[in-house]
């Protein structure tokens, strides 16, 4: 039953996880065309991007080695970290019309910086490709904030309003459901920001309770929507079980029984997804989480001694044996000999854990 129920779950996640892959190794082995596999992609994806199946990247393709993507990103901070204290002496000289032009400096650097990087195709470009358009996402919503802000200074939550929008709208644009976790996480940034400026302005005043489990089940949604519609489906599990975490957790202080029941669901739904799609980091963190709300159920109504020893006991021993199963998990995985996988340099391409 749980060999089926595992299938089951692998198949599901297969279209977003694995076809690409099986594919892309038909086409190097001659089983089937180019063409051909991208209509089998087409017919089992929802996903619709655009990928090429030619063959395997040549050994003069150009690629950002790891030392070269570190220097690169020491190169950014110490370049930003310059120019905030040369302009730190002069920032209240140079007027609205100085901050416009730096803040759109920093815009256009970062997405043309990004749009540069990510031509060279690899791994490590495409990192730091999207760690450029960032900054580039910082800098439009920096420019946002010193145009509108003297403008809404009489109107409360109106400034944070104009800069989530523009956060998500520049975020969701670069974001475009490929495999960009930066661009996913500052999405959900941008939409946070602009749910929380929105009950500013309209004055609403939601409760605790409505606001931890608006959080849960949003997390929720997004764990599900992860494992077939949402890229990058790591990182989008990855937020699911935090952000249900954190749900549960908040509405375990006004409701102590409905947030530590919702706590011990939350956990128990990551680590058995887990162990479904053998993801060692998912069971680890589910692992986690159940030790912290088992501490929760103990501190609120079992307030003794040896409560807290086999609380502390039970979560230690769970966590072990996620640890144990991520370890087992990994070991097989790096035992089997992956394939590499030539894509085209525009292609966002889906890297399994």
């Amino acid at each position: 039953m749980a060999d089926q129920l595992r299938r089951s779950a692998r198949r599901w996640t297969e279209p977003a996880d694995q076809w690409r892959a099986k594919v892309q190794r038909w086409v190097d082995n001659g089983i089937v065309s180019s063409a051909q596999g991208e209509e089998i992609l087409a017919m089992e994806s929802s996903q619709g991007e655009a990928i090429s199946y030619g063959p395997r990247a040549s050994a003069g393709r150009p690629t950002l080695s790891p030392v070269v993507e570190l220097l690169s990103y020491f190169g950014v901070v110490v370049v930003g970290l310059s120019t905030v204290l040369f302009l730190g002496h002069y920032w209240g000289g140079i007027g609205l019309a100085g901050h416009l032009s730096v803040a759109l400096m920093v815009t256009v650097a970062g997405l043309a910086g990004g749009l540069v990087v990510a031509q060279i195709g690899d791994a490590g470009a495409r990192r730091l490709s999207g760690f450029l358009r960032l900054l580039g996402t910082a800098g439009a919503a920096m420019t946002t904030a010193v145009a509108v802000g003297p403008t809404a200074e009489s109107h409360h939550g109106l400034t944070m309003l104009c800069v989530g929008v523009v956060v998500l709208a520049f975020s969701a644009s670069l974001w475009r459901n490929l495999d960009r976790s930066l661009q996913f996480l500052s999405t959900l940034l941008g939409l946070a920001m602009t749910l929380g400026a929105v009950g500013a302005v309209a004055h609403l005043h939601a409760t605790s309770t409505e606001v931890a489990l608006l959080v849960w089940f949003f997390a929720f949604a997004i764990g599900l929507m992860s494992l077939q519609i949402l890229r990058p489906a790591p990182t989008s599990l990855v937020v699911a079980e935090f952000g249900s975490f954190v749900g549960a957790l908040a509405l375990s202080f006004p409701n102590h029984l409905g947030g530590v029941l919702l706590g011990l669901l939350s956990t128990l739904c990551a680590v058995g997804v887990g162990f479904a799609l053998e993801r060692p980091p998912i069971i680890v963190i589910g692992g986690l989480g159940f030790f912290m709300f088992d501490f929760r159920i103990f501190s609120i109504y079992l307030r003794s001694t040896d409560a807290a020893l086999g609380a502390f006991v039970l979560g230690l021993v769970l966590v072990f044996v996620a640890l144990w199963r991520a370890w087992y998990t990994t070991t097989d995985e790096k035992s089997e000999v992956n394939p590499q996988i030539g894509f085209h340099a525009d292609a966002e391409w889906h890297e399994p854990w």
